[in-house]
């Protein structure tokens, strides 16, 4: 396994179609002009996943748009947890970041963010925090804010939400 991209994509919501998909992988794709394409878009089968590279490899590349017209979500009504133990049984030999993953869920579109998640055990018990992030930012923020710089962002979100009076849509934390 990598520690270094693709990162999953879970489509959780029916609200998210095709053309939006396609947008917001562009968009991800575009924070950098260098960027590899960081996200990839999740089915339901583990023979999909990208596979590890060799030593000296550079890590494989996630989704490029655009997909087909008839992709459909395999995860759609599931929940970010699903999404999580699915992640932490796939194959040793995937190129998929095993801890941290992104979402879509039924506030994307409308708040054009993605969800950037992260899984972590609590006392022996299985906890996925997350925090939505622009879509446009989200490739760079999973690249360079895993570890404490996730908590960081996350206290910042949750704080600025209550500052500003906006629904909180994070869950976990406190993230300090």
């Amino acid at each position: 396994m990598t520690s270094q991209p693709p990162f999953a994509l879970f489509v959780l919501d029916e609200i998210i179609d095709i053309e939006y998909l396609n947008r917001s992988l562009r968009l991800a794709h575009d924070w950098d002009t260098n960027a590899t394409w960081d996200l990839w878009v999740a089915t339901d089968s583990y023979e999909d996943m990208p596979k590890a590279p060799s030593e000296r490899q550079p890590p494989p590349e996630g989704t490029k748009p655009p997909l087909p017209d008839s992709y459909k979500s395999p995860w759609i009504g599931k929940t970010v947890e699903d999404c999580a133990k699915w992640l932490q049984n796939m194959p040793s030999d995937s190129g998929i970041q095993r801890e941290y993953f992104t979402t879509m869920n039924q506030f994307s579109k409308e708040d054009d963010t993605v969800l950037t998640c992260r899984i972590r055990n609590d006392n022996g018990k299985f906890k996925v925090d997350y925090y939505p992030l622009s879509t446009a930012v989200v490739s760079m923020y999973m690249i360079t804010n895993r570890g404490s710089k996730f908590d960081e962002a996350g206290y910042n979100y949750q704080a600025r939400m209550k500052r500003e009076g906006k629904p909180d849509r994070s869950q976990g934390g406190p993230f300090n």
